[in-house]
């Protein structure tokens, strides 16, 4: 029996977010190993038996200027969501997608040599990378919004964006063990590879629609004539009679965006500052920082798939009165508040080896549950207008802001309290980072009161 084409469209969307977030952690771990005192901690295998495979920048990029390089990034992202979102929505949205995910795979592909070249290319060339990543998520919303049927909605999203989640998880595990066993740059050339075939596959099987797709099986297609969302894809007669009145007026818009945000804020945080967290506070070897930091993406990762499948069984079943936008609320508040919590704890931490392990189960608990987020606000753009969820996913994704913020914070907090404390540790930090993750993340909460039915 053919396997239906919406699984097909799941799981090539899941490894795609894989592999294009994942760039974001492997470049944030491949730089705490560059930039690190190698006397600091104990050295990897490779480096003690061929110096010639270890990249030493120690002295000539700083913490903080490997902090501003990720937050060029985000920059470049915030540039192109709400723009990737129009032309997903104008053209084919499949294809934005993969010309996205192909262009910044080949940017990341010339990072090893830019890397010990100079640092204001890397930067462009990160700064380039947000530009041209920022249309792939909206780009792919809109294909997974002409391919989800209604009951089927939150887990095809939270499925496919479960790539996305534990990416870190992957990432960091793939670049500590290949920077500590095979060369500081051979994660950035696998998983520059891996995208540009990821990318090669994808033109070649995605289609659109369920219409334009010549292989779908006769059930497929009868189930999406009874459940499906009925609209075209990227075309010209929706580009041009998109409602932008009644979207910049939707209070349930805002608070789509304000989820984002604060998704984008402690996102950014976990990729770019725990592997730096664990370094600097715990002075753990690069292999060692790599699977401390992934293991709570693992449970983010579970969380984030099982969480979705029942909140669609909760509004599908509608038992305890749970509504579309009461199990929305329910999803996000539980995911924010737990996270919330939890960071709140781990600022109050310190150096010893029980710390350690204590913080790795904080942000088990605190990462895993904030899976349930994802089929709040995430899931939100699909609910208030299917064809057009490319446009309010590229305008929600504007809550990239909260990662250019979390991220530049970081690197002036690094500035002002030198080296030897990160984000985490310093006594600014624990006070101020969780109340601004609390503070945004109550906003949210309050704004999802004005969620759809």
């Amino acid at each position: 029996m053919c396997c239906p084409k919406r699984f097909l469209v799941v799981g090539l969307g899941f490894l795609g977010l894989l592999f294009s977030i994942g760039y974001r952690a492997v470049f944030a771990l491949v730089m705490v190993d560059v930039t690190k005192k190698t006397s600091s901690h104990q050295k990897c295998p490779v480096n003690e038996s061929d110096h010639s495979r270890y990249l030493s920048l120690a002295g000539k990029v700083t913490e903080q200027f490997s902090q501003t390089m990720n937050t060029a990034y985000f920059v470049g992202s915030l540039l192109t969501q709400a723009p990737g979102g129009y032309l997903a929505t104008r053209f084919s949205p499949s294809r934005i997608c993969g010309i996205s995910i192909l262009f910044t795979s080949i940017l990341m592909l010339s990072l090893p040599f830019a890397i010990p070249l100079n640092k204001w290319l890397t930067m462009v060339i990160r700064f380039v990378q947000g530009v041209v990543e920022g249309a792939s998520v909206p780009a792919l919303n809109g294909v997974i919004s002409a391919w989800a049927p209604r009951t089927e909605k939150s887990r095809m999203i939270t499925i496919s964006y479960a790539g996305a989640y534990i990416s870190p998880t992957v990432a960091f595990l793939v670049t500590g063990f290949t920077s500590c066993y095979l060369s500081w740059h051979s994660s950035l050339f696998i998983y520059g590879g891996c995208g540009v075939l990821w990318s090669l596959v994808w033109f070649l099987v995605i289609h659109d629609t369920p219409a334009q797709h010549p292989g779908i099986g006769e059930q497929e297609r009868q189930l999406f004539e009874e459940e499906g969302p009925g609209h075209r894809g990227g075309n010209r007669q929706v580009a041009y009679s998109i409602p932008w009145r009644s979207i910049f007026t939707s209070l349930p818009m805002y608070a789509i965006i304000v989820g984002s945000f604060c998704r984008n804020w402690i996102f950014a945080m976990i990729l770019t500052e725990l592997p730096q967290y664990f370094h600097d506070v715990f002075s753990l070897s690069i292999d060692e920082i790599g699977w401390r930091t992934a293991v709570p993406e693992v449970f983010m990762t579970i969380v984030t798939v099982t969480g979705g499948v029942l909140v669609d069984k909760l509004i599908k079943s509608r038992k305890c009165g749970i509504t579309t936008t009461i199990g929305r609320k329910l999803a996000q508040c539980s995911g924010f508040g737990i996270e919330a919590i939890c960071f709140f704890v781990l600022a109050t931490l310190g150096k010893s080896t029980e710390d350690r392990n204590v913080a790795v189960i904080i942000l088990c608990v605190g990462v895993g549950f904030s899976g349930l987020a994802i089929s709040g606000y995430q899931v939100n753009p699909l609910d208030l207008a299917p064809q057009y969820s490319s446009i309010l996913t590229g305008l929600s994704r504007c809550g990239a802001l909260g990662a250019i913020m979390s991220t530049s914070i970081a690197a002036a907090i690094r500035g002002k309290t030198g080296l030897q404390n990160d984000c985490f540790d310093s006594n600014q930090t624990r006070s101020i980072a969780p109340l601004i993750v609390v503070l945004t993340e109550c906003m949210a909460i309050r704004c999802r009161k004005a969620g759809p039915k």
